[in-house]
């Protein structure tokens, strides 16, 4: 498994394991829990808030503090990821797993740019515990899940319901638009312009050439061209009238909230069965993801069984 998604897979089972970088041994406090003695601070989670859920807050809601029902739900939320993240560097210290110095300083080059709020020993202390549990789950978990091809197979046949690629066509189209608020004068003004590009459109005018110039709406510089598309993509007068034209067939006018449209239909896809060949690499990845992620959360929970954890 590649490293970015190693990382991912710890963000999704520790949650704040890139978080903490503090001592909690270090500082005197109020002691939030034990993990086979070691100890979780107050001044911990403080931090935490301060320097990571705090800044996500307020920039939603500029210079307010997190409502005390929010940041008590918080609170607990973190000394349970502080738990799993304290388990977890335990477990590597026991098995002899220690970060690799000169990869720390050069991962801190490359973020330090990134949260200049943060010190070089906060910031470097984040590093080495983030590559000290990556290297523990890669060893003891992520290195020995495994899919095969047969239980991609098996999962393809089993979910084929999921491998159903709809009907399709693709459109290109002239829109004149019209307000919702248009007076009888302007809609007629609007529909006599669609009208006059409809007759050149049908006398044989290059219809991308048309959209580029007439139409009003966002694909006007791509042709009019909007790629392939199902039904209940479009608002449904739009639809109606698309899939009912014959490739390269060009509409009448066609009117939507949006104003006057003229569709040409350019390109058909019949309904299919996606075949297993064309899905087999992704399907594959996304299951390796899953059970890799179900591995390392069962791997946890039998660590915390283990282990002596009072949350105070």
């Amino acid at each position: 498994m590649s490293r970015r998604c190693l990382r991912s897979m710890i963000c999704v089972v520790c949650g704040l394991v890139m978080f903490s970088a503090f001592d909690a041994a270090a500082e005197a406090g109020d002691v939030r829990a034990k993990v086979n003695g070691k100890e979780i601070l107050q001044q911990d989670v403080d931090r935490i808030i301060t320097d990571f859920v705090l800044p996500q807050y307020q920039a939603q809601n500029p210079d307010a503090e997190l409502p005390e029902e929010q940041r008590v739900q918080t609170e607990k939320s973190i000394v349970e990821q502080l738990v799993t993240e304290q388990l977890l560097l335990l477990k590597a210290e026991e098995i002899g797993i220690t970060a690799d110095e000169a990869l720390v300083n050069e991962r801190f080059e490359q973020v330090k740019s990134q949260r200049p709020e943060l010190s070089e020993e906060t910031l470097k202390n984040m590093i080495k515990k983030d590559s000290i549990i990556q290297q523990l789950l890669d060893r003891e978990v992520i290195s020995k899940v495994s899919v095969t091809d047969d239980e991609v197979q098996a999962y393809y046949e089993e979910n084929k319901d999921r491998f159903q690629e709809p009907e399709q066509i693709q459109a290109s189209h002239i829109l004149i638009q019209l307000a919702q608020d248009a007076s009888d004068e302007d809609k007629e003004a609007a529909r006599k312009k669609i009208e006059e590009i409809l007759v050149l459109a049908r006398d044989g005018k290059d219809f991308a050439e048309l959209a580029k110039e007439h139409s009003e709406g966002p694909s006007k510089d791509r042709g009019g061209d909007l790629g392939f598309f199902p039904k209940g993509a479009m608002v449904k007068p739009f639809e109606d009238a698309a899939f009912a034209l014959k490739e390269n067939e060009i509409s009448d006018v066609v009117e939507t909230k949006f104003g006057y449209h003229i569709i040409k239909v350019t390109g058909k896809k019949e309904a299919r069965e996606i075949p297993f060949v064309e899905v087999k690499d992704k399907l594959k990845q996304g299951l390796q993801q899953q059970k890799t992620s179900a591995e390392v959360n069962a791997w946890i929970n039998a660590l915390r069984a283990e282990a002596s954890i009072e949350i105070m």
